[in-house]
């Protein structure tokens, strides 16, 4: 019997559904039943939430204050909660602050050991005068060796050589005119260049590591106005120091 009738359907004629008039192809495609119960659902449903709204604006009373107004705020014309701050003691904030303050003074104690690592590799000048700050000193066996002693034979270099501290070349290289002018020269500029550059760095990490001193020297005080006790404020922050506050002394037990 299935048979017969799945042969009767394949028999029936193909319904095909209505398309859109030729002359009302601007439209796009006909709608169907299916699409009018959508659009009709939604524009109904619309229209009551609007009319819902409405007469809440009638009835609102101006003077309505419920307490959710203070954990929530008003942004883009969406209602937000305000993010609240997990509850934290007084103890657990002030071990917050020194870690923060820990971690300051780690970064001020490596810059400072770069600080140091660098001033003994670099040949520092003294700047009230022209001669370098490290000294070199040559022993010899008696006085008259003293006075009779040569600099640039014990050194074996040129007499005009004597006053640099590095690029000082040797009498046997000045012989086999390996330093030319020109290549002396050239040689000079670049290790000149080279020990500015290692001065710039220098003078950056100093700055860098007073400028950590200053942040930390402030955390600190932050993390002492948290005490109990009377203060009294004798000199204002600034930019390159903390304030300065005198607690009244109290005798401990």
């Amino acid at each position: 019997m299935s048979s017969y009738t799945k042969a009767q359907k394949a028999a029936q004629r193909v319904h095909k559904e209505r398309s859109q008039l030729q002359n009302r192809k601007s439209l796009g495609l006909l709608e169907k039943k299916k699409d009018y119960k959508l659009r009709a659902r939604d524009y109904n449903v619309k229209k009551a939430k609007i009319k819902q709204l409405r007469q809440k604006a009638l009835e609102r009373n101006p003077d309505e204050f419920y307490y959710r107004m203070i954990s929530s705020k008003f942004e883009d014309g969406v209602t937000k909660r305000r993010e609240e701050d997990e509850p934290l003691t007084p103890a657990q904030k002030k071990l917050m602050d020194s870690q923060d303050i820990r971690y300051v003074t780690y970064k001020r104690n490596i810059e400072t050991k770069k600080i140091e690592k660098m001033k003994s590799s670099l040949h520092l000048l003294d700047a009230s005068t022209s001669s370098p700050m490290n000294k070199h000193t040559f022993f010899v066996e008696s006085t008259n060796e003293a006075k009779d002693f040569d600099v640039a034979k014990r050194l074996d270099t040129h007499p005009s050589l004597l006053h640099r501290a590095f690029n000082r070349p040797k009498l046997i290289d000045l012989r086999k005119e390996q330093y030319t002018a020109n290549n002396e020269e050239y040689q000079t500029q670049i290790l000149e260049r080279a020990k500015q550059e290692r001065y710039d760095e220098l003078v950056q990490r100093m700055k860098r590591e007073k400028q950590l001193g200053v942040v930390g020297a402030k955390m600190q005080t932050k993390i002492n106005m948290k005490d109990k006790g009377r203060k009294v404020l004798l000199q204002g922050e600034t930019e390159s120091s903390p304030a300065v506050y005198k607690w009244r002394y109290k005798r401990k037990r």
